[in-house]
């Protein structure tokens, strides 16, 4: 039977949710042992578990400025500076229960939802070496500062062909790039019509529809966007519905509103179900996180997207907009021109709905299956090398200086050999 080992990260649900969903797909397809670990909240410290998710929250909750401001100073740094990255400090702390991890399990296949996760087994390779293949995934429509610290994993998934040369000049190789796509619910892609749809959810089947999305993304403006939404749409018949996940202060003020006559709202909390709901809709407003990006185009669902939002979402956004599947908006009176100018104009949605076929793709069916045709590994050479549990730290460290202080000697040479060329 083959073992599969999951790390994933909470900053966020995405990477979570794509962890569970990728064993629950493998897990179906069967013959396969797998295990989840969150890879900072099992082997390092409360504090870099806070500062991931938490720390994250109030980041682009409160400081949002700030938060791009540092994400696009990274986003520009020299890849060739890989080892030295913030972020290393803190992958370096996982790398003595990863290792052991690794020894006890023994896994076929390392799979990673985060970043972190491709550093840390990047950082143990230089280290030791594995013979496990390890594959991890991109979960936006970007390269993130910090990934091209990840470039000594085997296989890297990324949403499709546009991302290729990017991530060349990041460092990867073309034979580790997999253009399959960010591996979201499947349930994303099942065919429901949008009476059917709104039938099921209680809503009318030929009346306008618009989602509302914001609770799983740490910000504060969605209750807010809501009410603007409904003020844009007094005076005409429509239908709102409005997610608010884990959000139950947002939830509780949603409640509060009053429609206008000809407008109904629906108020959902916590839902497993936000496949039905985004098929009953025919445009939606959100902010941009990559996984809820492609469910929404997994769902052929044109999208109206808020500009106020953390860097990575800015250049989701700006992606999609080149792929004529989204619309944005900076403020209340171009949210109400953007939204009624769709509710005027079927045929533009059909268009960017259109559009987003091109976009769709079934990665975590096409992803679980790529893992399960990887060769079984070998251990017993690292059992062999009876690798010593409590240098493992020591050793990452070491070999990460003697990586870094390599690339340095080869960027100096570059700098100042004739014409760019290195000096061999």
């Amino acid at each position: 039977m083959k073992k599969i080992l999951i790390l994933t990260v909470t900053a966020g649900n995405g990477h979570n949710a794509c962890a569970r969903g990728m064993k629950n797909k493998l897990e179906k397809i069967g013959g396969v042992e797998v295990k989840v670990v969150d890879l900072l909240k099992s082997y390092s410290s409360k504090l870099n578990v806070w500062v991931a998710d938490k720390g994250y929250a109030i980041s682009v909750s409160k400081f949002l400025p700030l938060y791009n401001a540092f994400y696009d100073y990274y986003k520009r740094m020299d890849p060739e500076r890989r080892y030295a990255v913030p972020s290393q400090k803190t992958v370096v702390s996982t790398a003595e229960g990863l290792m052991r991890e690794i020894l006890e399990f023994q896994p076929d296949v390392i799979y990673s939802t985060h970043f972190y996760g491709a550093i840390a087994l990047t950082d143990i390779k230089l280290a030791y070496g594995l013979p496990c293949k390890t594959v991890v995934s991109n979960l936006d429509y970007v390269n993130s500062p910090f990934w091209e610290a990840g470039i000594g994993v085997d296989y890297f998934a990324i949403p499709n062909e546009d991302f290729i040369e990017e991530c060349l000049a990041e460092g990867y190789r073309r034979e580790q790039l997999l253009p399959m796509g960010l591996p979201v619910d499947e349930r994303t892609l099942e065919c429901v019509e949008k009476a059917e749809a709104r039938r099921r959810i209680g809503l009318e089947e030929d009346v306008f529809t618009v989602m509302v999305m914001f609770g799983g993304g740490y910000w504060s403006g969605g209750v807010k966007i809501f009410k603007n939404l409904i003020k844009a749409l007094q005076g005409r018949r429509a239908q709102v519905i409005m997610i608010n996940g884990r959000n139950e202060r947002g939830y509780r003020q949603v409640e509060r509103v009053r429609a206008a006559e000809g407008l109904k709202i629906l108020n959902v909390g916590f839902t497993d179900q936000v496949p039905l709901y985004l098929s009953a809709a025919d445009v939606i407003i959100n902010k941009f996180g990559g996984t809820s990006v492609t469910e929404m185009i997994n769902k052929t669902l044109p999208m109206l997207i808020t500009e106020r939002t953390a860097a990575q979402e800015r250049y989701n956004l700006e992606y999609m907009k080149q792929k004529g599947v989204a619309l944005s908006f900076k403020n209340e009176k171009e949210l109400r021109e953007q939204i009624l100018m769709l509710m005027d104009n079927p045929e533009r949605l059909r268009e960017m709905s259109k559009k987003t076929q091109s976009l769709r793709k079934n990665a975590i069916n096409d992803l679980a299956n790529f893992m399960l045709s990887l060769p079984n590994a070998d251990y017993s050479q690292m059992e062999k090398e009876e690798i010593e549990l409590g240098d493992v730290k020591k050793s990452v460290e070491k070999a990460l200086r003697e990586a870094n202080q390599s690339a340095r000697t080869e960027r100096r040479k570059t700098r100042f050999s004739d014409g760019g060329g290195r000096i061999t």
